[in-house]
């Protein structure tokens, strides 16, 4: 499988004047602000820019080996890319700046931005998705019953300040995970001026937004420019609300695992599509919309905060803090000043799986029905399950009189209906033992 590690390999030596930009530039410049370029670049671009080289040069002499670790959730691999990356004509040369990382547990925000200046005519504003941070895990979960969380608000400033202090008349915009959320939000809600400088806004598998956001009319406007792209399998890029317009790739990962970019699949200069978001994916995001659906805006605020609490009561600042404590778990569950929090998120997440399984059910019920797999059919139109036994093997032969006499045959017990989940939970144990016993012939009326 090829992906954006080989697309280096393969394009790395043709210029942007002779290869233009396209999707899979878009997703290697929204990984590339995930890399920590504190004190290397300034936090404006009016504070000058620096060739990728360079700026990649000072990361490794700052960590010259993976003593820094990206986190739990984000690809190691992002190093290895910006390596690469400064060793290819393609990239080596191009200007950064504009580089901004802030966290806030107080305001509960992360927010991390990028700036990369491509030629003199275009440039593209990267926005870092959730990073290690429990905060930030806080602030994408906030967006629930939030009209808008300060990394959004952040977003918008940090678009509007490029544009201000550049000249290029085309700005692309764009980010991985909640990175794509934020570069869609930033699109619609910037200064009028700077929106007609946007040629693209791309959201990598991101997070959707609620209802209103959708519909507005500041979106409709910029709905033509936005694309999203997701695995087959996505997950989070299907959260909250979208406007359904999908571009769907193919990655050989896993389930939740597709969210890594680096699983999915690259052919030249362009992703190979999938042919549909994949039956798994349609099951989650029912299940999820429904889950968030029957909760008010109190009630996900309080799951929310909930689950907050509980993470932070070990007094872990990052989820690799978090899975360092072997004990952890253990002590979450027997903590008692965190009784009331643990409650209110055991009940939530057992209404989600409740829910997940309901739907689940629903799905894999057709499937059955429609394969007639061998000894086993059900019949969930009308909640009924019937499992043939086994053929009875044949008794010894018996001497039959001469005339012999119709053997008085006993009515068949009818099988109790159930419904479709008892009928695949405790079919095969509970029906099975029953013979089946074939109704005799009435004779018909002459």
């Amino acid at each position: 499988m090829a992906n954006i590690m080989d697309y280096l390999d393969w394009r790395g030596d043709v210029p942007f004047s002779l290869s233009p930009f396209n999707e899979v530039d878009n997703l290697i410049f929204s990984e590339l602000s995930f890399i920590d370029l504190e004190e290397i670049l300034p936090p404006r671009v009016s504070g000058g820019w620096m060739p990728l080289h360079e700026a990649a040069a000072r990361y490794f002499e700052k960590h010259p080996d993976d003593s820094v670790p990206m986190g739990l959730i984000v690809p190691a691999s992002i190093r290895d890319m910006i390596r690469r990356m400064a060793e290819c004509p393609r990239y080596r040369d191009l200007l950064l700046g504009g580089y901004v990382n802030t966290i806030d547990e107080n305001v509960q925000k992360q927010f991390a931005a990028l700036t990369i200046q491509i030629d003199e005519r275009q440039l593209y504003v990267s926005y870092r998705g959730t990073d290690d941070t429990i905060v930030g895990w806080k602030e994408n979960f906030n967006m629930s019953f939030m009209q808008a969380i300060p990394a959004q608000l952040d977003a918008v400033s940090y678009l509007n300040h490029v544009a201000a202090d550049t000249r290029h008349p085309r700005m692309i915009v764009g980010g991985h995970s909640k990175g794509g959320n934020l570069a869609i939000y930033a699109a619609i809600h910037c200064e009028e001026a700077v929106k007609s400088r946007i040629a693209a806004v791309y959201s990598n598998d991101g997070p959707g937004y609620r209802r209103e956001v959708v519909d507005s009319s500041n979106y409709r406007k910029m709905a033509d420019r936005i694309i999203n792209i997701v695995p087959q399998t996505s997950v989070i890029g299907r959260m909250l609300e979208h406007d359904n317009r999908y571009c769907v790739v193919y990655s050989p990962a896993s389930g939740l695992w597709q969210h890594d970019g680096f699983t999915w699949e690259v052919k030249g200069t362009a992703f190979v599509p999938a042919p549909a978001l994949s039956s798994e994916s349609e099951m989650i995001d029912r299940s999820l919309k429904k889950w968030v659906a029957d909760m008010d805006e109190a009630q996900r605020e309080k799951f929310v905060d909930s689950l907050y609490h509980v993470l932070t009561a070990t007094n872990a600042k990052t989820l690799t803090d978090l899975t360092r404590d072997r004990n952890w778990f253990w002590r979450l569950m027997t903590n008692s000043e965190i009784s009331e929090s643990r409650k209110t998120v055991f009940t939530g997440l057992s209404q989600l799986t409740g829910e997940a399984g309901r739907l689940w059910v629903e799905s894999i019920l057709p499937v059955l029905k429609s394969r007639k797999l061998p000894e086993l059919i059900v019949k969930a139109d009308n909640g009924v399950s019937n499992i043939p036994t086994a053929p009875q093997k044949k008794a010894a032969p018996v001497k039959k009189a001469a005339t012999p006499q119709p053997t008085p045959q006993k009515a068949a017990k009818p099988i109790p209906k159930a419904s479709p989940m008892t009928a695949l939970r405790e079919g095969v144990t509970t029906l099975k033992s029953k013979p089946v016993v074939k109704k005799q012939p009435q004779p018909k009326d002459k």
